[in-house]
């Protein structure tokens, strides 16, 4: 290819890809806004200052763009949760900083809590097609692995039999996101961060060092 021509296809796909960044930060206010129900094509063609026609080369549908945004959150979120993880040094620290930059992670993207829930507007079983759904899956998984790894070896489990650990973390951590995010903790004098430290006290076994403060504090307590 000459010069020229590699010149030309480089500055099409920087065009390319400066229309598609602007599409994708319409659709998120058209997101907030009306939620996937009832967000349009032509409501995000309208707040990115584009005919509905320009959306097509670039997104198929409002389902596609809601896709690639989730996608773009999940990415950033296991390299959030990664990054934290890479600092801990054993099993039962892998799962609580593991945890924690999941927690800290939407309390500081409260947009994205809402898209991953899909709850712009009130929550519903929804989706953007089984591929998709399929692929998002897999990517949270990714995230949720970051959790489940050590905590197999924590508790020493099967991989099939974690499942049900991850899923109890994650709905709790889930929920307590929900509550403080509609300031429903404040009256009970508590917030997400301290009812995570509650449920890891609960879920996790005690290490060797914990039994060995306890024993030690049981003798003192004898003395």
């Amino acid at each position: 290819m000459s010069k020229p021509a590699t010149a030309a296809k480089d500055w099409s796909d920087v065009v390319r890809g400066a229309k598609r960044e602007l599409l994708l930060r319409a659709a998120r206010d058209e997101f907030a806004e009306q939620g996937l129900e009832g967000a349009t094509m032509r409501g995000i063609a309208v707040r990115a200052g584009c005919t509905t026609g320009a959306i097509y080369p670039l997104f198929d549908s409002k389902e596609a763009i809601y896709a690639e945004l989730l996608k773009q959150s999940l990415v950033a979120l296991d390299a959030y949760v990664a990054e934290a993880v890479a600092a801990a040094r054993t099993p039962e620290v892998q799962v609580e900083a593991a945890c924690g930059a999941f927690l800290n992670y939407y309390l500081d993207h409260r947009f994205e809590i809402n898209l991953g829930l899909y709850a712009f507007r009130g929550l519903k079983r929804l989706g953007v097609g089984k591929p998709s759904d399929d692929e998002l899956n897999q990517a949270l998984w990714k995230v949720l692995e970051r959790i489940a790894v050590p905590l197999t070896e924590l508790r020493g489990l099967k991989p099939a039999e974690v499942r049900p650990w991850v899923a109890l973390l994650t709905s709790q951590m889930i929920g307590a996101l929900v509550l403080q995010i509609a300031g429903r903790l404040d009256f009970l004098d508590t917030g997400a961060q301290t009812l995570l430290r509650m449920m890891l006290a609960q879920c996790l076994p005690p290490s060797t060092a914990r039994k060995g403060a306890t024993a030690k504090t049981a003798r003192k307590s004898k003395q």
